[in-house]
């Protein structure tokens, strides 16, 4: 199945925030690790608890975090996107 990535404007602002090369960095490995598998439980990629920020997180190079939700239907990784509701084992719900 291929994946796709769909950043928001703001990702890339605060891409820049790190400066070019580590920004292209972090760009360059979490779009290796969502074109791969965005729903795999690693210990890079985890769900999170419900909450109205993000579904997941991927950590890259110890100290950076992408937060993103993933929309296996239309099989779309989101990073940057407004979270709006949480995945159906949500209890609070």
């Amino acid at each position: 199945m291929r994946w796709t990535l769909a950043l928001r404007e703001s990702v890339i602002e605060d891409l820049r925030y790190f400066g070019r090369k580590i920004g292209r960095l972090i760009l360059k490995e979490a779009r290796k690790q969502f074109t791969a598998e965005p729903l795999a439980e690693t210990g890079q990629m985890k769900t999170l608890r419900p909450n109205p920020v993000a579904q997941r997180e991927l950590r890259l190079f110890g100290k950076y975090r992408v937060l993103f939700n993933v929309d296996a239907a239309r099989c779309v990784v989101d990073v940057g996107k407004e979270f709006v509701a949480h995945h159906e084992s949500d209890s609070a719900q």
